[in-house]
């Protein structure tokens, strides 16, 4: 099961500019965590913390991938 603390590690290790990259590993490898973190989102979602999740991600993530 997801926790908020195992989705705050997952923002706070993310490359968030991993669509630069000119090595095409390092894209990968943003690639697949981005995708972890949605799912991570989600099921936190079906949690009920949804909210929670939210303003975690909007407190680690730049300024450029807030949500709403």
């Amino acid at each position: 099961m997801m926790t908020l603390e195992t989705f705050k590690s997952m923002l706070e290790t993310h490359d968030w500019f991993f669509t630069y990259s000119d090595d095409h590993r390092y894209y990968t490898r943003g690639r697949d965590q981005r995708a972890a973190i949605e799912k991570a989102f989600d099921e936190l979602s079906e949690q009920g913390l949804e909210r929670e999740a939210k303003d975690l991600y909007n407190e680690v993530s730049p300024d450029d991938f807030r949500i709403q």
